[in-house]
């Protein structure tokens, strides 16, 4: 039922990537031909597992928004609708399982439904009279093009696109389980376009154990994308940080960076991310490090932040100055060494050649150097990180 109903549905795209990782959640816990009572039950242990995602910050709908969802949240629910986006899906969810649980939804007839007109797609059944419009954060993004500084809407039957609420439903799931931040007013998500291939058997893996762990260190580190090496190296640092392990088979996911430009929300960025590499070498050097301290030598750098002191992994505080490098300019005589060198230690983690990550560390040494006993000017953040950073022991951790 559920394989037939996303194979049914007509475009790829960041719809099609947020229902399948919705269906996902019942696939888990009931299979790909669950009964009314079996759906509500995942439903429900699905909101449950999302836990605290489910009450992020998002964004205000938009006027149009909230005029049509008004209307339609009153027609299935009884409700008015919510200001934000987040609470808006948490409703539609809430009160579907209600639904469910009551019999008001055939979901054998609601998933087997799929109609194309001239006017647009419609997924389901209309409940009381009413679909509803995709929402303009999942909607804009997929079926607006940025074309020489204009956006231009796409017109016919893709644009349009209206669901009942069992479809809203998996949307919104997978919503929730994509989302890897709302920073600087962009939205970060992550899919894994295709993951239908691993239901039913294998799926819980790829939810539980790849893009779970991998969207919720996005999130809790606030990573935003200032260069794609470095958003990845600051993921996989979280992620090590933290002894979350991610298996390899979730890779690539897509990242999609949506931001609201004017009065349409865009896709900035769309970029598949593997951090196979990254993640085995961050996992070892966090290791090394606490080994380290174990022993009685701390390799740690204390900067200030604010009117705290607080200590950092060396390549962590240097990862740091990187992007401020990109977002600042570099002043003085550092040419943007930092930022040199996570690119190329970024590069030679991903080739798999040892020797390029000793080629890469042995060429900031040497700069590094000349720059510290030289006459070159640097911030001293620059400095007493690189001190650190060079000391033999931490060299002994790099390589």
């Amino acid at each position: 039922m559920l394989l037939e109903a996303l194979s049914s549905y007509p475009y790829e795209g960041l719809t099609k990537e947020l229902l399948s990782l919705g269906m996902s959640w019942v696939v888990m816990d009931a299979g790909i031909e669950p009964d009314e009572e079996e759906l509500a039950d995942t439903l429900e242990g699905a909101l449950k597992s999302l836990g605290s995602r489910v009450k992020i910050h998002t964004s205000k709908m938009g006027r149009n928004d909230r005029s049509s969802f008004d209307k339609v949240l009153k027609a299935w629910f009884g409700r008015s609708a919510p200001e934000t986006y987040g609470e808006l899906f948490e409703l539609v969810v809430t009160e579907t399982i209600k639904l469910l649980r009551d019999g008001n939804i055939d979901p054998g007839e609601s998933l087997s439904t799929i109609k194309t007109d001239k006017n647009g797609t419609y997924l389901g059944i209309a409940y009381n009279g009413e679909q509803a419009i995709l929402p303009a954060i999942i909607k804009q993004p997929e079926y607006y093009e940025r074309q020489s500084g204009f956006l231009s809407p796409t017109t016919g039957q893709k644009a349009q696109i209206r669901m009942d609420p069992l479809w809203f439903s998996f949307m919104a799931l997978g919503f929730f389980t994509s989302f890897a931040g709302f920073i600087g007013g962009k939205y970060y998500l992550m899919t894994k376009p295709g993951i239908e291939v691993f239901w039913p058997y294998e799926v819980e893996e790829i939810i539980e154990k790849g893009i779970l762990p991998l969207t919720g260190a996005g999130a809790s580190g606030r990573i935003s994308l200032s260069t794609e090496e470095l958003y990845e190296m600051k993921l996989a640092m979280k992620l090590a940080e933290e002894g979350r392990d991610v298996i390899e088979e979730v890779y690539p996911v897509t990242l999609h960076l949506i931001s609201l430009e004017g009065q349409v929300y865009t896709e900035l960025k769309t970029t598949q991310l593997n951090l196979t590499g990254l993640s085995e070498y961050m996992e070892e050097y966090v290791n090394r490090i606490e080994s380290a301290s174990m022993g009685g030598l701390p390799i740690l750098v204390e900067l200030k932040a604010g009117n705290a002191t607080i200590q950092k992994y060396p390549l962590w505080a240097l990862v740091d100055i990187a992007e401020r490098e990109l977002w600042k300019g570099v002043n003085g005589d550092g040419e943007m060494l930092a930022y040199i060198f996570v690119k190329d230690l970024y590069r030679a983690i991903n080739s798999g050649r040892r020797e390029l990550i000793r080629d890469a560390v042995f060429r900031l040494f040497r700069q590094g150097r000349a720059l510290l006993e030289g006459s070159g000017r640097a911030s001293g953040e620059f400095r007493k990180v690189m001190k650190t950073f060079m000391w033999q022991e931490h060299l002994e951790v790099l390589l």
